[in-house]
């Protein structure tokens, strides 16, 4: 009994020395930039030595790939919601989400996401990369859709998912490189994600889509 609650500490301190370093990860993306992310400054400012880095989270790769997976995570805990049925609003739901966490801190995620992609985070062939998590959520938002009768079911959800995420892909990378701000880029992703489940959308779902983009258009 002693032992294993001994390990249980143990584990809780891990897991604490873990987050610690992720959240001194995160301040040294926001305040110097993505080169400023080194092991060694992580670990000095974390107050572990670069070893205890290295075993508790990885190489640097792998500690920014973390961040993200949270970012996913947190966005898939909001999809995970059982009313985001009608694709409509539930593509507007997960921009809503997107864009309050990356509007919470938008110096931290452009210079996280310009890293990232330097990195190869959102390489397709990636397993267990951003962009594979990313499509699985993209994926149930169709299906969910299907399930509703709000698809016909004549396109395969997931050639629907990768368009549903190139559309907000390439609006986030306009925003990354300072092209457009958090408004335009909610415009331009949802515009591309309504069209998106249009070419698959029942004649009374095809009409609201028509409308809703005409209403964003102006």
């Amino acid at each position: 009994m002693v032992a294993a609650k001994g390990q249980a500490t143990r584990q809780a301190n891990k897991e604490r020395r873990r987050e610690k370093i992720l959240s001194v990860a995160r301040s040294l993306i926001a305040e110097e930039g993505f080169d400023a992310l080194t092991i060694s400054k992580m670990a000095e400012r974390s107050g572990v030595t670069i070893p205890t880095v290295h075993n508790l989270l990885g190489k640097k790769n792998d500690i920014v790939l973390a961040l993200f997976r949270g970012l996913v995570d947190r966005i898939d805990e909001v999809l995970a919601e059982p009313e985001l049925v009608d694709p409509i609003d539930a593509s507007e739901a997960f921009l809503d989400s997107l864009l309050s966490l990356y509007g919470s801190d938008e110096v931290f995620y452009r210079a996280a996401f310009l890293g990232g992609e330097r990195l190869g985070l959102f390489e397709h062939e990636m397993n267990d990369g951003v962009f594979r998590k990313s499509i699985k959520v993209a994926e149930r938002l169709c299906d969910r859709a299907l399930e509703h009768g709000y698809r016909l079911g004549r396109v395969d959800s997931r050639w629907l998912a990768q368009q549903l995420f190139g559309s907000q892909r390439l609006a986030r990378q306009d925003w990354v490189s300072g092209y457009i701000d958090l408004a335009e880029y909610r415009q331009q992703a949802l515009i591309g994600m309504l069209i998106t489940f249009a070419a698959d959308a029942t004649p009374e779902l095809h009409q609201r889509i028509c409308k809703r983009i005409d209403q964003l258009s102006h």
